[in-house]
């Protein structure tokens, strides 16, 4: 039974990070498949934003690799986000591409979007798709806060605003439960003093979820953002690092728009290829000598890479090396779920 199954595989992720083992009997969630890096927002907290600093090629993801990824991945976190970087609404497959997983069986799909290009049409279909969450980006209660975080010669705040409210008045006229449509706003030092003020005045437009996300400096790789946090947050962002292995890589990958996986959602500059699903299975990748290098070096503190060696944003816990084993009753070629 698949939930029986993905248990299993948590518990042997589990075990395996516990027990310090680097090959491991699990097989990864794929956490993020990046629809698109393009965006029309220059936000100044993203990579992708200003300033710029994503130097990776601008692309979409193509049917025969989206389905190639679909059909041959078991498993998915819940919710799989269909968006890594860039706007997935600016992707001309992208409702095509919902339905194709949806049929499939990915049990929990989400996209995050701006909102700019949420205009009646894309809101309709959204509403006419299987989609399961959609997170709504929009960082700012006042008009002058937005726009000097998402800054764009084209959208305004107000513009944005309506597309968002017609799309909640939309779905609450159709007594739609799904999506579950999550506002969110980042919590840096320009938008902090108005996170109440959002959230009172979305949910009581019909958001189902407010979210105070909090502010990352993409693992440390730069200092361009640091100075965008909480004024009381600063300096422990550029001196805690993680105390624990990072979770991710007994657990989950992101792939981008070409195929190219990665182990970290942080990697905007898709510094850590383990490998290409163009060519390349996603079994074959989680157990490659570059990833149980890797796994290697993070257990034994000398993961060095740069987009590690600053990170203090990963997930972790202490070890507990008597963690006890799995159950015998798995398949016999040693891949839970397979």
């Amino acid at each position: 039974m698949p939930a029986q199954r993905r248990l299993q595989n948590r518990a042997w992720a589990d075990y395996a990070y516990h027990r310090g083992e680097t090959v491991l009997r699990s097989v990864p969630e794929v956490f993020a498949i990046e629809s698109t890096n393009y965006c029309n927002l220059k936000c100044v907290m993203c990579p992708r934003g200003e300033p710029d600093i994503m130097d990776r090629a601008l692309g979409t993801m193509g049917d025969a690799l989206f389905r190639r990824i679909v059909d041959e991945t078991e498993y998915f976190t819940d919710p799989c986000w269909f968006h890594w970087f860039g706007e997935p609404l600016m992707h001309p497959g992208l409702f095509g591409q919902i339905e194709y997983a949806k049929s499939a069986g990915v049990p929990s799909l989400a996209i995050s979007t701006n909102a700019t290009l949420l205009h009646r049409n894309n809101a309709t279909a959204i509403l006419d798709s299987k989609l399961d969450r959609i997170m709504i980006a929009f960082d700012g209660a006042r008009k002058e806060t937005y726009e000097a975080v998402r800054k764009s010669s084209t959208f305004s705040f107000e513009q944005v605003r309506a597309n968002v409210e017609e799309f909640l008045a939309l779905k609450a006229a159709r007594r739609q439960r799904t999506p579950h449509v999550i506002l969110s706003i980042i919590v840096m030092e320009d938008t902090k003093a108005e996170l109440r003020e959002f959230g009172d005045y979305w949910k009581a437009r019909g958001a189902d979820e407010i979210l105070f996300k909090p502010f990352v400096t993409w693992a440390g790789q730069t200092t361009d953002f640091v100075h965008l946090a909480a004024s009381e947050e600063r300096d422990l962002l550029q001196s805690h690092l993680r105390a624990h292995p990072c979770r991710f890589l007994w657990e989950s990958v992101v792939v981008a728009w070409d195929g190219r996986v990665v182990p970290c959602c942080f990697d905007y500059n898709a510094t850590m290829v383990m490998g290409n699903l163009n060519s390349q299975s996603l079994g074959d990748i989680w157990n490659s000598e570059a990833y149980v290098r890797l796994r290697r070096e993070e257990l034994e503190g000398k993961n060095v890479q740069p987009l590690c060696r600053n990170c203090a944003d990963a997930p972790g816990f202490a070890r507990d090396p008597s963690f006890p084993r799995p159950d015998e009753d798995r398949p016999s070629d040693g891949l839970a779920g397979a």
